[in-house]
């Protein structure tokens, strides 16, 4: 299968990149630094411009897995930015493919509150569901795993910044009490999923993405302390004061900051279903974060 990947020379794209070309012709989409990942052919489109969905079209693909988005300055859903645009007229040029397309959206879509992030994927969703394209959503719930080597993304992952906390730090910072959810999901895992969907024929559904673990940020604080044998407490700190450091940071979003200590799962079981590929626990998959 010849597939057209957007969004490559990210963490979760160049993993993909790295699995599908195993047995699959690859073609990364870049825009500024070509992807240098064996097997893997990087081809030179700015998604941003016009003609952009023909020059994927003239590639000759069988499909499209697209994870390129600007999350930096998407703002809080009361108006639209500059990033908001660009990834509005990235959708536009995947649907102008005309391919059957996988579409890497986010579990924020289920998230109470506003942000131009979650209008965002919401919106994408829906122009994929009504352009009469084979397609599959999948929303990952907050995705981890190692650096693939020799390859170091532009953006820093959150679950990077932690595991480097922990390495050097007894106290932890986290965000608010702490007893807020999330659901992690290993990186292979996630990856494996949307492979095997394109494999079996793309089922016009979407599915939320998540690891075997229901934990909270404190739990998962403690479990990256325990894999690296170190003695860690989490320290909370207030939303307020996370809020204003981030605005002097590019990996951080502050829009999706403050939503933070919202509650975030995501039941495997459908997309379990749909692939025959069941996702690992967070304590069995922490260790790569160490590695």
């Amino acid at each position: 299968m010849r597939i057209v990947v957007t969004g490559g020379s990210s963490f979760v794209g160049a993993w993909f990149c790295h699995l599908a070309a195993v047995d699959h012709d690859v073609l990364a989409v870049y825009n500024r630094t070509p992807v240098s990942i064996p097997g893997t052919t990087s081809v030179h489109c700015d998604l941003g411009t016009p003609g952009a969905g023909a020059k994927l079209r003239e590639l000759g693909a069988d499909a499209v897995v697209h994870l390129a988005c600007k999350v930096k300055g998407t703002g809080n859903g009361r108006q639209e930015t500059d990033s908001t645009r660009l990834n509005k007229r990235m959708m536009d040029a995947v649907l102008e493919a005309g391919l059957p397309t996988v579409y890497a959206s986010s579990t924020c879509v289920h998230w109470p509150g506003e942000s131009g992030y979650k209008r965002g994927r919401v919106a994408d969703e829906l122009r994929l569901r009504d352009s009469g394209l084979p397609f599959a959503i999948v929303r990952p719930c907050a995705p981890y795993g190692p650096y693939l080597p020799r390859h170091r993304p532009s953006h820093k992952e959150s679950f990077h910044t932690l595991a480097e906390m922990v390495r050097k730090s007894p106290l932890v910072p986290v965000i608010g009490n702490g007893q807020y959810t999330r659901q992690p999901v290993h990186v292979d895992d996630f990856n494996g999923s949307i492979l095997r969907l394109l494999e079996k024929g793309l089922p016009g559904a979407a599915f939320d993405s998540g690891g075997e673990d229901v934990l909270t940020m404190d739990e998962i604080v403690r479990v990256i302390a325990k894999a690296a044998g170190k003695r860690r407490r989490p320290l909370h700190v207030p939303k307020r004061a996370i809020l204003f450091v981030s605005r002097f940071s590019k990996d951080f979003e502050p829009d999706l900051l403050d939503t933070a200590d919202t509650p975030d799962t995501a039941d495997p079981r459908p997309l379990a279903e749909a692939t025959g590929l069941w996702p690992r626990s967070f304590r069995a998959g922490v260790d790569c974060l160490l590695s």
